[in-house]
């Protein structure tokens, strides 16, 4: 991983810092925890344009947002800093405040570009999805009304109010979403897709829009895929029983089954578990539908069924580039089943996707698309099942507060029913009904216990099925 970095460092001149991060081998919060671990005084040469703290209030006390961590932020001001600390305090939600020398050039510069940012009428669009990123939102809903129009974020799984404004407003906002994604600004009757990159705290965003046609003009969906949100390694999802996983993923050959409803962070899942792979002495291959996150130094072929490139030709003409692990994004029907079924026989480790929830219903949606329990019986591995609970904040305990945006949650995590499949007589058994895993159900009912998550949220997710369960355990 160093090696090809300085080996791109030698051709770009880029900081090694940027290069790891963009290359998505550490997140900028962990680059800057490394510098403060190396050499501190390495970290006034950062800079953020983009904080917690109100641009306003940075213009107006000339204070430079340095960097932010986990648990810290460090400023840089002409200002008292008692003065400053007063400013920022309410906007800081349990981080520690630390000064830092100033750059005096250096933030003649920085205070130029959050002007710009804060009052360019232009960049409207930029300001809503620099915010969505601040706050780690993962899409942002455009819905034109009759007289006004509203922008709803989705934090955490739930959308929520995050500005209304006029037509006029909405037609600048729409007409610059729509050409920065390539789309036809006069088309207004057809849905379109397209998508855009934008550049933020030292690494690169993707952005995808869809436009659907309303009786109010248009619709307007973009999805925030920002490279940091898949980061976490295994141990940081919250899968229950991640070591049968690993297990599986380990092994050389074989079919490994990531299930789940869409939005279940199943592609968060098989991120993780790639980033944990030898992506240089294995051939580590995907197929997606968009590929939605940048993984170096593994191939990402985006299915394009216009010119016949499907989930099952992609699968097959893989199978003739050497590779050693063929990432399948969504099995969607019988040929591309079987296909990645011969991969796994031939030799490769093979993950896929589908939307089933739970163990058993994987391995009949496979009986489903033709794929024979002969075939299974030697070539599963694993399957996960996961859906995504909101977790607990931790400031306030559910109570709402400005760190969670009212709502008493800060954070999401897997619920799972997970097992492993050594050999054939456990797959037999399984294809026989018995099952031995706890269930994706209690996974999150003890998370409850664990003070991770609450009743409400679990029942959000679960319905009558969790309540139910909660009914008995309160008789």
């Amino acid at each position: 991983m160093l090696e090809a970095c300085l080996a791109e460092q030698e051709i770009t001149g880029e900081k090694l810092g940027l290069i790891l991060t963009r290359n998505g081998f550490i997140t900028r919060k962990t680059l800057i925890e490394a510098i403060l671990t190396l050499n501190p005084t390495e970290i006034v040469g950062e800079q953020q344009y983009t904080s917690r703290v109100p641009a306003e209030i940075l213009l107006r006390t000339k204070t430079m947002v340095v960097a932010e961590t986990q648990d810290k932020i460090f400023l840089a001001t002409l200002s008292a800093e008692d003065q400053v600390r007063i400013d920022v305090d309410p906007y800081l939600l349990g981080l520690d405040l630390i000064f830092v020398p100033l750059n005096h050039e250096q933030l003649e510069d920085y205070l130029s570009e959050v002007r710009r940012l804060a009052e360019d009428k232009s960049n409207f669009a930029e300001r809503l999805l620099r915010r969505a990123l601040v706050e780690g939102c993962s899409d942002l809903h455009i819905v034109p009304r009759y007289s006004t129009y509203s922008v709803f974020y989705r934090h955490l799984g739930v959308r929520h109010l995050a500005h209304e404004g006029s037509l006029d407003e909405y037609n600048t906002l729409a007409a610059r979403i729509k050409d920065l994604s390539r789309m036809d600004l006069a088309e207004r009757r057809m849905p379109q897709g397209g998508s855009f990159e934008l550049e933020h705290e030292g690494k690169i965003v993707d952005l995808r829009a869809a436009t659907i046609p309303t009786s109010n003009s248009e619709m307007i969906v973009v999805r925030v895929l920002d490279p940091d949100r898949v980061q976490p390694s295994l141990n940081g999802l919250g899968v229950t029983r991640v070591e049968d996983w690993r297990k599986a993923v380990r092994r050389p050959d074989g079919l490994c089954l990531i299930c789940g409803p869409t939005g279940s962070g199943k592609t968060t899942t098989l991120n993780a578990s790639i980033k944990e792979m030898d992506r240089f002495g294995r051939a580590i291959d995907t197929i997606e539908d968009p590929v939605e996150y940048r993984l170096p130094y593994v191939g990402q072929v985006n299915v394009n069924p216009a010119v016949g490139l499907d989930f099952a030709h992609a699968v097959r003409a893989l199978m003739r580039a050497d590779p050693d692990v063929i990432v399948v994004g969504e099995v969607r029907d019988g040929e591309t089943a079987r296909n990645a079924v011969k991969a796994a026989e031939t030799g490769h480790l093979v993950l896929a996707t589908l939307h089933t929830g739970s163990i058993l219903g994987s391995v009949q949606r496979l009986r489903d698309l033709d794929v024979p329990a002969s075939d299974l019986r030697y070539l599963l591995r694993a399957v996960l099942v996961q859906r995504l609970v909101r977790t607990l904040c931790e400031y306030c305990g559910l109570r709402g507060c400005p760190a969670c945006f009212g709502t008493g949650y800060a954070g999401r995590t897997v619920v799972s029913e997970c097992t492993y499949f050594p050999g054939e007589r456990e797959v037999d058994e399984m294809l026989n009904g018995k099952v031995w895993w706890p269930s994706m159900l209690s996974d999150a009912v003890g998370k409850v216990d664990a003070g991770v998550t609450s009743v409400p949220e679990v029942v959000r997710v679960f319905g009558a099925e969790a309540e139910d369960e909660f009914r008995k355990r309160a008789a």
